[in-house]
């Protein structure tokens, strides 16, 4: 196997945390090889003409994982309802070679269209309900932008519902994750959602429940940041 960078060797580590965490079921894990990472598939024009003048962020060339997939589904052996998380990352060449949401068609409004056909999904929740992507947008915005999928009520105009802006980038999506272990919902810490209200009920009282459980899971990691997070958003 090619050496792996940083990245992802902090993504096995987390892996083998998880599994010999004795409260927790790994129910689903995979750890694949590295692959093309983003660097080597810089030009954009080979997957879509239109991307000929987008660039990727510095840090997706430079940090990001290249590995063909890593994933995991874990639950808590006591609570597996209230605590559970999953994460699942293809490889760079699925994520730039995944063709528009079907959405994006059933979409009225072309602003909407447009939208919805720009997002290119790297990282879904494909057992826990309701299913989640995180998408990146393919624009000449930089950095470009990480937009959260999951209930109908999140967002609003001049975006369609459904959809809510992250305050991350790709990378830094990434190394979040590896902190909250993929969390149920622990992507609303990172954008506006007023997390107090009763459309985030479900949200809310499993990521309340995990940010009690998790640091004494894992005593060696600092899960304060996400606990203000949760704070602010209450």
């Amino acid at each position: 196997m090619p050496n792996l960078n940083t990245l992802e060797l902090q993504y096995k580590e987390m892996l083998q945390r998880l599994r010999k965490t004795k409260e927790l079921t790994l129910a689903e894990r995979s750890f694949g090889e590295p692959s093309l990472s983003f660097k080597q598939l810089e030009d954009l024009s080979h997957f879509d003409a239109a991307w000929a003048g987008i660039r990727l962020d510095s840090s997706m060339l430079r940090d990001s994982l290249r590995l063909t997939e890593v994933s995991a589904y874990w639950e808590s052996k006591s609570s597996p309802d209230q605590l559970h998380g999953e994460f699942h990352i293809p490889s760079p060449v699925e994520i730039l070679g995944m063709g528009p949401s079907p959405a994006a068609e059933a979409m009225e409004d072309p602003f909407h269209q447009e939208f919805v056909a720009q997002l290119r999904p790297f990282d879904t929740g494909q057992r826990v309900v309701p299913l989640f992507r995180a998408n990146i947008r393919m624009t000449q915005q930089s950095p470009l932008e990480i937009w959260f999928e999951d209930q109908k009520t999140i967002g609003g105009p001049p975006f369609p519902y459904g959809y809510i802006k992250l305050d991350l980038t790709f990378v830094e999506y990434q190394e979040a994750l590896l902190l909250t272990k993929g969390l149920h919902g622990w992507q609303y810490l990172f954008t506006d959602a007023p997390l107090g209200t009763a459309d985030f009920n479900v949200v809310r009282e499993r990521l309340e429940h995990g940010l009690q459980v998790l640091p004494g899971l894992f005593p060696e990691d600092d899960f304060s940041p996400l606990q203000e997070r949760l704070e602010a958003r209450l």
